[in-house]
């Protein structure tokens, strides 16, 4: 029996699923810091949502792990994360599948190309996610801006100019993320994916590895952030992923 039942409401890459993706990229970004924190904005449940609405939940889970693991003290509780790891996850899923390429179907018959792939998708997520940064940052310059406006309530007393600014931030959050969603889509569909075929096969080897080191990475990350003890579900979540996936791929 299948582990999940794909709907398929995005298998081409037109400008209808550009605009699903870029919506859930969205209201994911919503809910980094802004909204409820259902943790959906993670890599691992962003890359399998994506997945599933493009059809193949398991590329999603292939290229939502390790990205999870290595971004595992990356979290947006209490401090100030870095990068926009939710608009890269979607966009290197997405793009893979829209690519025509469904990395467990691939796995089964050529395991070497499937990790260097993988390898070059987590890459491009990163450096995607990296390039997000730069978006948030503007973001929150004009979310400061736009809270001074909030003193002068403590003066007059108007209360609903603060309900109005709130209003005004979550929808440029919203915005931020639907816009950063539909170009780092574009970038993946359009451009990096493609230029795998173009490196030359030392490269591709290196990046088979890539998938393989991170795990290790994203563990140690996590065991020096919050303690062996506290560490441990995060681990074991990671291991059952994992059986889950080559379970269901044999």
């Amino acid at each position: 029996m299948a582990l999940w039942v794909p709907v398929a409401m995005i298998s081409d890459p037109t400008w209808l699923s550009l605009l699903i993706l870029g919506g859930l990229a969205g209201l994911l970004a919503l809910d980094d810091t802004a909204l409820a924190q259902t943790w959906f904005g993670q890599p691992l449940p962003a890359a399998v949502l994506t997945g599933y609405l493009c059809g193949d939940p398991l590329t999603g889970l292939a290229v939502g792990l390790p990205l999870q693991l290595v971004l595992a003290g990356n979290l947006p509780i209490g401090q100030t994360f870095t990068g926009d790891s939710t608009s890269a996850t979607i966009a290197g899923v997405a793009g893979t599948i829209l690519a025509g390429n469904h990395l467990p179907q691939v796995m089964v018959g050529n395991p070497a190309g499937t990790w260097q792939l993988l390898g070059w998708v987590i890459l491009g997520a990163g450096l995607l996610s990296l390039l997000g940064h730069f978006l948030i940052q503007a973001e929150r310059r004009f979310n400061g801006i736009w809270m001074l406006e909030g003193l002068r309530s403590l003066r007059d007393g108007r209360l609903g100019r603060i309900e109005r600014l709130h209003i005004r931030c979550l929808l440029t959050t919203f915005l931020r993320g639907f816009a950063s969603g539909i170009l780092f889509v574009m970038i993946m569909l359009r451009v990096w994916i493609p230029l795998f075929a173009h490196l030359s096969p030392t490269l591709q080897t290196a990046l088979g590895t890539l998938p393989l080191l991170l795990p290790g990475l994203g563990v140690g990350t996590m065991i020096d952030r919050y303690g062996l003890k506290t560490s441990w579900p995060w681990v074991a979540a990671g291991m059952v992923c994992t059986f889950l996936v080559v379970h269901y791929v044999a």
